[in-house]
């Protein structure tokens, strides 16, 4: 193994593009709202939160992932619980 393979060994590039499957559980930052539902952006994807409270607005969240499309990068999820504040 050459030294350069030694620097970069467990490296690895993050996607814009997450996958998700119906049943995960994942923290997320809502960023914005349509109409009645929050969404949180993460990367190029969209997820929209069934059953936020009102001033979910730039909180950390509790999500249940309920549909993801992959080639879409979209999804539903359902509301668990608020877990912290942005840092903004």
């Amino acid at each position: 193994m050459s030294r350069f393979d030694k620097f970069l060994a467990g490296w690895s590039f993050r996607g814009s593009t997450p996958e998700y499957a119906a049943g995960d559980v994942i923290e997320v930052m809502v960023t914005g709202v349509e109409g009645d539902t929050a969404v949180a952006r993460i990367g190029d994807s969209t997820l929209r939160i069934e059953g936020a409270p009102d001033d979910a607005l730039n909180t950390r969240v509790l999500v249940a992932v309920e549909t993801w499309d992959g080639t879409e990068h979209r999804g539903t999820g359902t509301y668990r619980e608020t877990v912290g504040k942005s840092a903004f």
